[in-house]
C-alpha cells in the first residue's frame, strides 16, 4: 500500500464521491437509516455547474427537499423544432418542468444534505482505490479512508469508474451552453427544443436570462463534435445576437445503457455509470434516483441478509437501462427520420408525452404503462 504521511484512518460506512444531485440522493437515504456517511467532491460549494437547469416534474418528485423557492420558470408550453417550417406547439396547464439556477440548486442540495449529518471533505485528488471482501480503501491527499462501500457520484469523468472498472465511453456526446440576457425584444421566447442531424439545440428561460445551449446526441465515430462556434450560429439565429455569457462545454454521460455492478462493495451512479438519456440528454432523474437506490440497495441487503447489496442494484439498474434502451431507440428516430417524428408529434405522441411528464411520468410508464422503479 502506498505510503502516507499520516497514520490515522478515517471509517465511515458509506463513502460517496461527488456531492451532486446523485451524491446528495445517496446521502440522504443512507443517512435515514443512521449511516455514518462521507461526501467527497474537490470543490467547495457553491460551485459552477454546466447545465441547462431543467428539472422535470417525475424528478421533482423522488427529491428528499422542497426546492419551490429556487423554481425560476415552469414550462406550460414548448416548441420544438424540426426546420425553419416544421414545428410543433404543446401546452399542459401543470407543467411538464421546472427551471432552475443549477449552482443554487447544487449548493441547496448540498447544505440540506450536511444538516442531515453527513460529513463532506474537499479532496484534490484520489490516488487509488482498492478493496476486499468486506472493506474498501480510498487513498486521497495522503489521507487513508475505508468504508463498507463506496458510490461513485462524481460525473461523466468518473475517477471511480477509472479507478475501478474497465467501463470507458467510447464515443462521449458533448454539449456548449452559455447565457443570453433576457431583454424586451425576447422575454416572450418559451421553453425550445430546436432539432438538427447531430442531436438538438435548446433554450431554457430563467428570470433574467435564457439558458442556450447545443449539443450532439449521436454518438458514434462518425459524429461531427459540436463546437463552441455552432453556440454562436444558433444564438445569432434566433436572438440576433453573439452576446453570449458564461460559455461552458461539457460531456454528458450517456453511454451506460447495459452498465452493471460487478464489485458488491462499489457502486456507479448518475452520469459516472453513463445514466443520462439520448433523446433529449436528461440526467437529473436518473442521477438522483440512482443515487437513491444504491443506498437502499445496502440498507435492504442488511435488513434482509439473503443477498449482497449488487444484487438488488443490479436490479434496479436493469428496470433504468432497459429505460434507457427506449430512450436510444426514440433517438434514432427522432434524429434519423425528422420528418416521421415531426407528423408522430403533431398528430398526438407530442401530447402523450407532454401530459405524461406533467404528470411525472417515466417513459417506461407512459409507453408501456408499467411502473419503473423498484418497491424497496
Amino acid at each position: 500500500m502506498p505510503h502516507f504521511g499520516t497514520n490515522e484512518l478515517k471509517r465511515y460506512d458509506v463513502i460517496i464521491v461527488g456531492a451532486g444531485p446523485a451524491g446528495c440522493s445517496c446521502a440522504f437515504e443512507l443517512r435515514k437509516h443512521g449511516k455514518r456517511v462521507l461526501l467527497l467532491d474537490k470543490h467547495d460549494f457553491p460551485r459552477h455547474k454546466p447545465c441547462a437547469g431543467g428539472i422535470t416534474i417525475k424528478a421533482l418528485d423522488q427529491l428528499p427537499i422542497d426546492i419551490s423557492h429556487l423554481i425560476q420558470h415552469c414550462s406550460y408550453e414548448m416548441v420544438f423544432r424540426f426546420d425553419k417550417h416544421r414545428k410543433v406547439e404543446l401546452k399542459n396547464e401543470m407543467g411538464s418542468c421546472i427551471m432552475v439556477i443549477r449552482e443554487d440548486f447544487d449548493n441547496y442540495f448540498f447544505n440540506e444534505t450536511l444538516k442531515t449529518g453527513t460529513h463532506f471533505k474537499k479532496v484534490n485528488k484520489i490516488k487509488s482505490i482498492e478493496y476486499d471482501s468486506d472493506k474498501v480503501f480510498l487513498y486521497a491527499d495522503d489521507v487513508r479512508y475505508e468504508s463498507s462501500y463506496l458510490i461513485g457520484a462524481d460525473g461523466a469523468n468518473s475517477i471511480v469508474r477509472k479507478l475501478t472498472t474497465e467501463l470507458s465511453y467510447k464515443n462521449p456526446v458533448y454539449a456548449f451552453e452559455g447565457l443570453v440576457p433576457k431583454t424586451e425584444e425576447n422575454k416572450k421566447i418559451k421553453t425550445e427544443f430546436i432539432f438538427n442531424d447531430r442531436g438538438y439545440a435548446w433554450i431554457f428561460p430563467k428570470e433574467n436570462h435564457f439558458n442556450v445551449g447545443i449539443g450532439n446526441l449521436i454518438n458514434n465515430k462518425n459524429s461531427i463534435k459540436t463546437r463552441k462556434k455552432d453556440l454562436y450560429d444558433f444564438v445569432y439565429s434566433r436572438f440576433k445576437t453573439e452576446n453570449i455569457e458564461n460559455i461552458t462545454g461539457f460531456p454528458i454521460g450517456t453511454e451506460g445503457l447495459d452498465y452493471i455492478s460487478l464489485i458488491d462493495k462499489i457502486f456507479l451512479v448518475g452520469d459516472a455509470a453513463g445514466l443520462s438519456e439520448s433523446l433529449l440528454g436528461e440526467g437529473i432523474y436518473n442521477a438522483i434516483v440512482s443515487g437513491k437506490y444504491a443506498a437502499k440497495s445496502i440498507i435492504k441487503s442488511e435488513q434482509e441478509d439473503r443477498y449482497d447489496a449488487k444484487y438488488f442494484y443490479n436490479s434496479f439498474l436493469k428496470k433504468i437501462t432497459n429505460e434507457l434502451h427506449l430512450y436510444k431507440k426514440a433517438s434514432k428516430l427522432l434524429y434519423g427520420y425528422p420528418k416521421i417524428s415531426y407528423f408522430l408529434m403533431k398528430l398526438g405522441l407530442g401530447k402523450k408525452f407532454m401530459d405524461g411528464y406533467s404528470e411525472g411520468k417515466t417513459l417506461t410508464e407512459i409507453l408501456k404503462k408499467r411502473k419503473l422503479l423498484p418497491n424497496y
